[in-house]
């Protein structure tokens, strides 16, 4: 028999904050309550990539954290010493995921997904040093574990067969098939007696969680109905009994950690703090580890000339991201959404903020434009009339165009249709065209492009088809595009094949040979590079692979540089006023903090016992 995970069949276990709460309740109460520890946060880790935040691994012993990242293009590993801070990174290219410990915490073990690369590695957190313990040869293999006596354990993809298989220790490492039909499986993992095997079963867009006893092949299944995150993983509880993970429910709004014990007994959820919880690890000392996701974005303004961003549009609980001006400096454009993982694709709407004579908010934010999915990247024509954005309306991915204030329906310009990847537009300053990057389906071989598309200000009709815009000579992603103040250029960042170095570029509005202004080890890719009013300089996102994004400043005439903003949160997306004295940013935190809870610290609702 089994359970779906949604409310109203589990207890609830709530968390306790770094505040000492208990001993609060046992002033008021009276009673000899013993003082329990706070929770202790173990390591936070900033990441590169807004929407690509895996979570952190503790060591068993909670001494040592590890994070996969994206850093130029890199899957790198972080890997944080609880005690000083100290932290170890990679540095060779990698396709690096599916991170867990050895057993004694000695090591890091992971998957190289890279063709060159690909077996399960091994990384001492003490050197940095990375060794590949596996070479699966023609097969691909995944969730791969390592156990006390050197065993690796991970799923085997032969063609069509799956298998879940055991490589002895030794140098020859002769794999065994343990259980041969493990399609569908996910993150599979033996219990420490060897009897069992646990592991997700992928059915219907969701998730069961069940139990095999690897001798007899007899099947328990423990939950159904999951919904994943990105990152997936189950584990034993030290003593065997339970399960650990971290998913949503069918009611959830939230990713929260779960103990599913193994006799079937009501499923216990853990929240926290209001977060989404993104992985959950037994520790060695009978304490839980949760890897929790804290993110919020807001715009912010900033003189040109440098500083930190000041909030204008986090009164309300919506986030706000990716902002531009009104041409008359009169208001502020951006993307207005509710974060949640479980939600994903995100349904963005447009938002707008008025400004008043100096440049400060007028008002709060009203929403611009809402169509059912994704709106993204407001962008207003010269003479105010028009909106051009992007949008999945009719299961599309193109740049529409709506006139202001009326009552009509947005009109499509572009016809990429579903699988591209279609970035937001910018007008060309005589308001005929829209430039803007795409990638991927209806056309072949393209990785990553600029496009350019006319259309006629009095009907707001596309002139044409949109025009790829030749970049010769250029090998990369090209993301993004801004028309330069006279329209004679256009800026757009460029990611190398080779090693995930970014570039911003400019080239001739009609096309040519582009023209490497900078160049950085990571860049942000949800947007373009912003001109100067005068179009001698341009503004960009960069934080070299670790730490906040912050806005910079190139010159283009020298390549001089220099950070435009300051700030915990960080800065990027960059927005020049008309009048030229005024960024607006994306204010963004994305980071990872893993936490301990305190032993004994989490108590059920109903009075009883928690984990």
């Amino acid at each position: 028999m089994s359970f779906t995970l949604g409310r109203p069949r589990l207890r609830s276990v709530p968390s306790r904050g770094l505040a000492a709460a208990p001993l609060l309740l046992a002033a008021a109460c009276g009673s000899d309550v013993e003082d329990v520890p706070p929770d202790v946060v173990l390591a936070r880790h900033v990441h590169t990539d807004l929407y690509d935040a895996y979570p952190g691994i503790p060591s068993p012993y909670g001494d040592r954290v590890v994070f996969a990242d994206y850093a130029a293009d890199r899957r790198s590993l972080t890997v944080y010493d609880v005690a000083t801070g100290d932290r170890v990174v990679t540095s060779t290219q990698g396709g690096r995921s599916r991170v867990t410990w050895s057993p004694d915490g000695s090591r890091v073990v992971y998957v190289d997904r890279h063709s060159d690369r690909h077996g399960v590695w091994t990384l001492d957190p003490t050197t940095g040093r990375e060794s590949r313990i596996v070479d699966p040869g023609d097969a691909r293999i995944d969730y791969p574990r390592l156990l006390t006596d050197g065993t690796v354990t991970a799923l085997r993809y032969a063609g069509a067969d799956t298998a879940w298989v055991a490589y002895a220790p030794g140098p020859d490492r002769a794999a065994s098939v343990v259980v041969g039909r493990a399609g569908g499986w996910i993150a599979p993992v033996r219990s420490s007696d060897g009897r069992s095997v646990a592991y997700l079963r992928a059915t219907g867009g969701r998730a069961d969680l069940a139990v095999t006893e690897i001798a007899s092949g007899e099947t328990r299944t423990l939950a159904a109905g999951l919904q994943l995150g990105w990152d997936r993983r189950v584990e034993w509880s030290p003593t065997g009994g339970a399960l650990h993970l971290a998913a949503a429910g069918i009611d959830d709004s939230l990713f929260v950690a779960w103990r599913v014990p193994v006799d079937r007994a009501p499923a216990e959820r853990l929240e926290h703090s209001g977060r989404d919880v993104l992985a959950v690890t037994p520790l060695a000392d009978g304490r839980v580890a949760l890897s929790v996701y804290h993110t919020r974005t807001a715009v912010g303004l900033v003189p040109v000339t440098g500083g930190e961003p000041a909030d204008v549009t986090t009164a309300g609980s919506t986030s706000a991201f990716l902002p531009s001006w009104h041409p008359a400096g009169g208001g502020l454009g951006f993307i207005t959404f509710s974060w949640r993982r479980v939600r994903m694709p995100i349904d963005f709407d447009l938002g707008v903020l008025d400004l008043d004579a100096e440049g400060a908010p007028a008002g709060t934010v009203r929403t611009l434009l809402s169509e059912e999915g994704e709106d993204y990247g407001a962008a207003w024509s010269p003479d105010g009339r028009w909106l051009a954005f992007h949008s999945h309306m009719v299961q599309s991915d193109d740049i529409w165009l709506v006139p202001v204030g009326g009552s009509e329906r947005p009109a499509r310009l572009t016809h990429f249709g579903p699988g591209a990847d279609t970035g937001e537009p910018d007008w060309s300053p005589d308001g005929r065209t829209l430039a803007f990057s795409s990638h991927g389906p209806p056309l072949e071989e393209n990785p990553g492009s600029v496009y350019t598309v006319a259309v006629d200000p009095p009907t707001g009709f596309a002139v044409g088809d949109p025009v790829r815009v030749p970049l010769d000579g250029f090998e990369g992603y090209a993301m993004g595009a801004r028309f330069s103040p006279d329209g004679e250029r256009l800026a757009f960042y460029g990611r190398s094949f080779e090693d995930g170095r970014v570039t911003v570029y400019t080239v001739p509005a009609a096309g040519g040979t582009p023209t490497a202004v900078v160049s950085f080890a990571n860049g942000e890719p949800y947007s373009a590079p912003e001109w100067s009013v005068d179009g001698t300089a341009l503004f960009y996102s960069r934080n070299d692979g670790f730490g906040p994004f912050q806005v910079w400043r190139v010159d283009i005439p020298t390549g001089a540089t220099e950070q435009v903003t300051t700030g915990v949160l960080g800065a990027l997306q960059p927005s020049v006023s008309p009048d030229g004295r005024t960024l607006a940013v994306t204010m963004r935190e994305a980071a990872i903090e893993v936490v301990a809870l305190a032993t004994g610290s989490t108590v059920a609702e109903d009075g009883s016992g928690g984990w």
